[in-house]
């Protein structure tokens, strides 16, 4: 009887999670916009690496990862990612730093924002390269979103790949 009653109540406790989870009218919410890629390009002869992925879901929200070394400046960034606008192959895309080495001072710090863009050109070798734009940074209080830019990502990415749907 114990054993009975033990397995009724592990079927009306899975029940009753999933009436809540699917019975309440709240939806999953899907991935509308996606870019990832990563690889290097270089500047005035200086190599520089990048990596990042963002996703806007149905619901609006952005959720992403950045990370950059400028072997020029020496520096190294990573950020999270909480703008992006997809248009077409191009994806624009903004966040904040939240480690930055060394630290050279506003506004190059933790908390500032960032912003750069991706052009997606396409697969196969008879594509042509895909484009990165530098990384803007702003200061602490300035939020640059991530849309109403224009094109700027004008520097062909060497050895990577980038992919905006």
């Amino acid at each position: 009887m114990a054993r009975k009653l033990l397995g009724v109540s592990v079927a009306a406790t899975t029940v009753a999670a999933l009436l809540l989870t699917f019975g309440s009218g709240v939806a999953l919410a899907q991935v509308v916009a996606s870019a990832t890629g990563s690889g290097q390009f270089h500047v005035s002869g200086s190599l520089r690496t990048f990596t990042f992925n963002a996703n806007t879901d149905s619901s609006g929200n952005t959720t992403g990862q950045t990370q950059a070394n400028n072997r020029s400046a020496d520096i190294k960034w990573h950020g999270t990612l909480d703008c992006l606008n997809v248009i077409g192959n191009v994806a624009t895309m903004s966040g904040v730093v939240t480690d930055i080495t060394p630290g050279l001072g506003d506004p190059f710090v933790v908390g500032s924002h960032i912003l750069f863009q991706v052009i997606d050109n396409g697969e196969g070798s008879n594509a042509p390269p895909d484009l990165i734009s530098l990384t803007f940074f702003f200061g602490t209080g300035t939020n640059p979103g991530c849309t109403g830019f224009g094109i700027f990502a004008t520097i062909p990415i060497e050895h990577g790949n980038v992919q905006v749907h």
